[in-house]
């Protein structure tokens, strides 16, 4: 091959590679369900959980999500009820957590990029395949179900408790300083964001919720346990902290789970390295944006209480990339290391061509190359609880007051009666469903302020 044919080769690929635009369509589904075109979004995930070949996984949770805002209820649940499979190993004696799902770090090819390596759900994420889960079953009708897994949920967060402790970051070992660098200032930059959580996969929320589930049920041992670690997490509202929020003799009890907005999502950044002279390594961040945390109440049956920040996901993500970081970078300058030697030994050859094609090989090869920034993109930012277990039988359009404007969901409640009512606010568009914790209520679902009977 001649110097010409070299170069054509070289432009076009480069030419390609400047085409691929691998956040774009998530991009554009997120917007789609902020103004409420759910079938654009429901397209998207169920392409990347059907079509997917690295990001099945990733793809299940996105179409999980996704369909509960659309209200296609059955479908949510069939979605994340996969995930969770992915995640958990079930015998006949007790299900395993796989640990790929959240420890995988081993260097991956030195040609490619993070994107080429399968999604394993982390810590968080699992968590919220879970509640999500748990949430599409209760508005699906199967209360059975439900309970299932808000017992498998105990298992799944204990055994991540023992399993990765305190999530202590360590370098990779042998780590060039360059490298070290580049850890410790994505560290630093993701410390504000993570001031809210101890740990990358807490969910006090999910905890919270089973001990809903336990007690409806008439298992106030084991929710009692679920209240105990939620309140150990977060201290928040008194009930919650207090244990049992069971209904009031001849009353009802409404508990309102509220999302706020979506979360951020991951960029790339280049960040080059002094020591190799030309190389640079790509790796994730989150935006440096300012963050708002609504200001949510509810009207109940003693007035208006304000309700209390269950979780902060966007906390718990960037700590789950800080956690990620030495692994990524190490995997990075790898390959840097790779391309840098692959074209000091064919420099040393002599052969002009061969100087040549491996320069511009790595030109192609770095201008493909981007930082693998898929997470679950279209979990909320946080999540807030309300909980008033006195509120009397009937028919409420409960307001829920955020930030001075007000969300009206209309709720039935029967006597002795615990029901969840969740609230999906995209600022524009506000999604939102109730259903029983117990044996006692229907579920019943309203979009855009109109209450539509399942």
């Amino acid at each position: 091959m001649d110097r010409l044919s070299i170069l054509s080769v070289a432009a076009v690929l480069a030419a390609v590679c400047g085409c691929v635009t691998v956040d774009e369509e998530a991009r554009a589904a997120v917007a789609a369900l902020a103004r409420g075109d759910d079938a654009v979004a429901v397209a998207w995930s169920d392409e990347l959980a059907d079509e997917s070949h690295y990001s099945r996984n990733l793809g299940l949770v996105e179409a999980g999500r996704v369909n509960l805002l659309a209200g296609r209820f059955g479908e949510a649940t069939r979605r994340l009820r996969a995930a969770v499979d992915s995640a958990v190993e079930r015998s006949e004696t007790a299900p395993k957590m796989k640990l790929s799902d959240w420890g995988n770090t081993a260097l991956s090819s030195t040609i490619t990029d993070d994107r080429t390596r399968e999604y394993y759900l982390p810590p968080y994420e699992i968590n919220f395949a879970l509640e999500y889960g748990i949430i599409a079953q209760l508005l699906a009708g199967l209360r059975e179900d439900a309970l299932i897994d808000a017992r498998l949920a105990v298992y799944v967060q204990d055994t991540l408790a023992e399993t990765c402790g305190a999530d202590l970051a360590k370098d990779p070992e042998g780590a060039s300083a360059s490298s070290r660098s580049i850890v410790e200032a994505q560290s630093a930059s993701l410390d504000e964001m993570i001031a809210a959580t101890r740990n990358s996969w807490e969910n006090p929320a999910l905890w919270w919720l089973t001990g809903i589930l336990f007690e409806a049920n008439g298992e106030p041992d084991m929710a009692w346990q679920s209240y105990r670690k939620a309140a150990a997490i977060r201290a928040a509202d008194a009930a919650r902290a207090g244990g049992s929020v069971a209904p009031n003799p001849g009353s009802a009890r409404l508990v309102v789970f509220y999302d706020q907005d979506f979360i951020p999502m991951r960029e790339s950044l280049e960040v080059p390295i002094p020591l190799y002279t030309g190389f640079s390594v790509q790796i994730p961040k989150y935006p440096s944006v300012p963050f708002h945390e609504n200001s949510v109440s509810v009207a109940g049956s003693s007035g208006v209480g304000a309700a209390a920040l269950a979780v902060s996901v966007r906390s718990l993500a960037a700590r789950d990339l800080k956690e990620q970081m030495p692994g990524i970078v190490a995997r990075n300058v790898t390959r840097a290391v790779t391309q840098a030697g692959a074209q000091a030994a064919v420099n040393a050859s002599g052969n002009e061509y061969a100087q040549l094609g491996m320069f511009l090989f790595n030109v192609v090869v770095s201008a493909c190359r981007s930082a693998d920034t898929r997470s679950w993109r279209t979990l909320p930012s946080s999540q807030q609880v309300w909980c008033d277990p006195g509120m009397a039988p009937g028919v409420y359009d409960v307001a829920v007051s955020v930030d001075g404007r007000t969300i009206t969901a209309r709720v039935p409640l029967a006597a002795g009666e615990t029901r969840v009512l969740w609230i999906a606010d995209a600022g524009s568009v506000v999604r939102g469903a109730s259903a029983a914790a117990g044996p006692v209520g229907a579920p019943s679902m309203y979009l855009n302020g109109k209450e539509i009977n399942k």
